[in-house]
């Protein structure tokens, strides 16, 4: 049988080279007794055979979605050491979606069973044993001498050159056969070093080592019937390993590095082998799940899911931060109510406002209903987007996990000079803390509709509230530093919240059309403003 095409959900396509040695692995692995099949398992019992029985060149069946919901957290502190795949060797049309859209889309798009996959571990490690001084030979200097070509060339050219000298000196012209002599006697010249470097060879040592490489790969994965509301929750483990000769600290100039290349391999090898990917391939994923069909449960929305995988992932996360040493203020309690918002390759900054619901900016939440979130203390959760005011750049996310509620500045207690300390994760630095002043309060048009039509924009802005906005938003003007990934945090006065970061003002550069970010100006969301949306946005909550 061929083998399946990768599908690779943290990254390019990878090759099924390693596939071969998951087949006695996955054999283990997916060996157990069946369980009584229901209405669900014989759905999904059928188009597994059917599948298996296709043509090679048929048409898909189906399509089924597929979604990667591994921690934000572990993928952008690389606790992931290499890439899982799902092989495609079934005609099905297996498209790796967003998880949003794979558990929350119309199954016309996603198909009746979709796949979410969860890595909570991917390692690769290596033990080296038995290291051992080889002898060889490499250079040591290089010596310099005279090239004889190259003198007798000269020879040649000063030859040629008295020849046509004798016809100058008489004012006649030079016949083209000696003329020809002399050109070509140049190039040859020209051709030749003047010197040879002739190399030294001395005796050295590298080290040859036996090393034992190790990929160990656990997946929570749930199989999903958007249909039947049921769900497959499972986890399979996968341990790969490759014996290497490995060859150390070797000279460029070894005149035996071809041999000791053919006999040995090198850091390249053995780091390509751990970064490969791990492939399954997606029919024996299906029957994995077939097998532990007597497990399956029932589910009324997709909220379950996630509070399910969000459990899944915190527990990983857990383990891996009770490894660092990361310098953590416990004993500022601002921190436990603000989250880091994930959304694609992006990463803004969120703080809550009730037990269960989170604000932030809306061009962080922007263009998804579906969000991760991850806490100070570590955890990682799902949230959904309930209300979104552009002109404000305000959004607000209904969460699973409660977390503790800010306390709002009231009144006009807030004036400029007040110091001012801003919470968020610039430019990927999560949980950092800046401090500034108040510059100024100020009424300004709305930094997203700057340079827009607003006639021909708002009628296409989700929950655009039309009230006050000719008036401008209010904001406060700070010097604190904000960047990128501090959008849509919180700003404190002491212990209570005067702002939501939202910009921060941007120059023309004169050489082109380039702007930058101008030092010390930047803006607020004033906390009239976000109090006024979340009254407004949560009526009847």
């Amino acid at each position: 049988m061929a083998l399946p095409q990768p599908l690779a959900l943290f990254g390019g396509r990878m090759r099924a080279r390693t596939l071969g040695r998951l087949g006695l692995v996955l054999t283990l692995l997916l060996a157990g007794p069946a369980h009584a099949a229901d209405q669900h398992a014989a759905d999904l019992r059928a188009l597994l055979d059917n599948a298996r029985a296709a043509e090679p060149d048929a048409a898909d069946l189906t399509p089924m979605a597929i979604a990667p919901a591994t921690s934000q957290q572990l993928l952008r502190q690389g606790d992931i050491d290499f890439q899982f795949s799902v092989g495609i060797d079934l005609p099905i049309d297996l498209q790796p979606k967003p998880l949003s859209s794979t558990v929350a889309g119309p199954m016309a798009e996603t198909g009746r069973h979709v796949i979410v996959f969860d890595v909570a571990l991917a390692k690769a490690s290596r033990k080296v044993r038995d290291v051992q001084g080889m002898e060889s030979q490499k250079v040591v200097e290089m010596v310099r001498r005279e090239n004889p070509a190259y003198k007798r060339a000269l020879a040649e050219l000063d030859k040629a050159g008295l020849r046509a000298e004798r016809y100058a000196d008489k004012n006649q012209p030079i016949p083209p056969k000696i003329a020809n002599i002399l050109d070509t006697t140049q190039a040859k010249l020209a051709s030749i070093p003047p010197f040879l470097e002739t190399p030294v060879y001395g005796k050295y040592t590298y080290k040859a080592a036996d090393v034992d490489a190790q990929k160990t790969l656990t997946v929570h994965y749930y199989v999903i019937d958007k249909q039947a509301k049921r769900y497959i929750k499972s986890t399979f483990d996968v341990m790969e390993a490759q014996h290497f000769i490995m060859a150390y600290d070797m000279a460029d100039t070894d005149p035996n590095k071809g041999r000791i290349h053919a006999d040995h391999s090198f850091e390249k090898d053995v780091r390509d082998w751990e970064r490969a990917a791990v492939i399954v391939p997606l029919s024996k994923l299906l029957n994995h799940a077939l097998q532990r069909q007597g497990e399956a449960r029932s589910f009324t929305s997709v909220q379950p899911l996630l509070a399910e995988l969000a459990r899944d992932r915190s527990t990983a996360a857990a383990r891996l931060e009770s490894e660092r040493f990361d310098a953590r203020p416990l004993n500022d309690p601002r921190f436990d109510s603000v989250v880091a918002i994930f959304r694609h390759n992006a990463l803004g900054s969120g703080f809550y406002v009730r037990s269960n619901i989170v604000m932030t900016n809306w061009h962080v939440v922007n263009g998804s209903d579906i969000v991760e979130l991850k806490r100070y203390d570590g955890r990682e959760t799902f949230g959904q987007v309930i209300a979104r005011d552009t002109r404000l750049d305000l959004a607000l996310i209904k969460v699973q996990d409660r977390g503790r509620p800010v306390e709002f500045a009231q009144g006009r207690e807030i004036k400029p000079g007040d110091v001012t300390e801003v919470i968020g994760h610039p430019n990927g630095y999560a949980f950092t803390i800046t401090r500034g002043l108040v510059s100024g309060i100020r009424r300004l048009k709305p930094a997203i509709m700057e340079g827009v039509n607003e006639r021909d924009s708002l009628r296409n802005v989700p929950n655009y509230s039309t009230p006050h906005h000719k008036d401008g938003v209010l904001y406060i003007q700070t010097d604190a530093a904000i960047n990128n990934g501090n959008s849509g945090g919180p700003m404190f006065v002491g212990n209570k919240v005067v702002g939501i970061s939202d910009w921060g003002q941007l120059e023309k550069l004169r050489s082109d059309s380039a702007v930058t970010k101008v030092p010390g100006l930047n803006f607020t969301v004033h906390y009239s403003e976000a109090q006024r949306f979340i009254t407004d946005a949560l009526k009847g909550e």
